[in-house]
């Protein structure tokens, strides 16, 4: 057998280079947070939905989504959740992200928020929040900006009561304790509170605001998705095949959404991967009502082609 000559070995050189590149990965790290929301980005992980995409995904775990921007545009996150209002605060400081897909829904089919009271308090109504102390998940939260917006809906001033941040793990405990009154809050947690009789369900305050509304949101920095819009396809069709299997394979995808978050939601909430620019709006509009932005912002600066 002949020895390669010199021309063919310098031939196969960029053969090889090629081969190699045909199976390169981008990595990418993703941060999520423990919702139900979310977790197509967790079967896509667990099934191999992103690996068969040529990308290499690293979940982690992020405590508060206000802190996934800084995070992005850090570089200790690539990608991450995030709400339209969060979005529109980093827009307003500065940062440079876009959302890159749709995370859910909030539909009045299946609402997800609702206020919360404690046992023993008389709440019927946004009215009998007057004089009382209200936990919500973050100041300048969406769970924040449209309780705001469904008091102002219903003749109620915020500033008639006294709003409290209090994350969704302690809402129980301080309702329980006295420290709250009354709640905004989501799935799975609203169903802990209610069901040991801690708490009563007032009403589902975002679906009387907005009966089908963009929820959640994944963002990117925007040099990033501006520059790779391949892999940005490439990350919504990893999540649409894992949207697909949470319908057709549901107990396996609960014991996914078991393994990463440690509990289970009632039920999955509507997936959506578009972003509507007109739902960005309605969040724009909301707030400025309440008071969080002075001006209207351009949605579609916001939003990955």
């Amino acid at each position: 057998m002949k020895p390669l000559s010199l021309f063919t070995k310098l031939l196969a050189i960029p053969l090889v280079a090629l081969a190699c590149n045909a199976g390169a990965q981008t990595k990418l790290n993703v941060g999520y947070v423990l919702a139900g929301d979310w977790v197509p980005a967790l079967i896509a992980k667990d099934k191999g939905y992103f690996e068969k995409r040529k990308l290499d995904v690293t979940l982690t775990r992020v405590a508060l989504v206000p802190s996934i921007p800084p995070s992005i545009v850090a570089g200790s996150l690539d990608i991450g959740v995030s709400t339209p209002t969060v979005l529109f605060d980093a827009a307003e400081g500065g940062i440079d992200v876009m959302a890159i897909a749709g995370g859910t829904r909030f539909t009045k089919e299946a609402p997800v928020f609702s206020i919360v009271g404690r046992t023993g308090v008389n709440i019927a109504n946004a009215k009998d929040l007057e004089g009382k102390k209200i936990g919500v998940p973050g100041v300048r939260s969406i769970a924040d900006v449209i309780f705001r917006k469904w008091l102002l809906q219903n003749g109620v001033q915020p500033g008639k009561m006294t709003i409290v941040e209090t994350p969704f793990p302690q809402m129980r405990d301080m309702l329980k304790g006295g420290t709250v009154d009354a709640v905004a809050v989501l799935e799975p947690f609203r169903s802990r509170i209610v069901s040991d009789g801690t708490g009563f369900r007032v009403a589902d305050y975002a679906a009387e605001v907005n009966p089908d509304l963009i929820g959640g949101v994944w963002i990117a920095k925007g040099d990033w998705a501006r520059k790779n819009p391949e892999q940005v396809q490439a990350f919504r069709d990893a999540l649409a095949e894992a949207i697909r299997f949470t319908q057709t394979n549901v107990e396996e995808a609960r014991a996914i959404e078991l393994k990463y978050l440690g509990f289970n939601s009632p039920r999955f909430p509507p997936y959506s991967l578009t972003v509507p620019a007109a739902d960005l709006e309605v969040y724009s509009k909301m707030s400025q009502e309440v008071g969080y932005m002075k001006k209207p912002i351009d949605v579609s600066k916001l939003i990955a082609k």
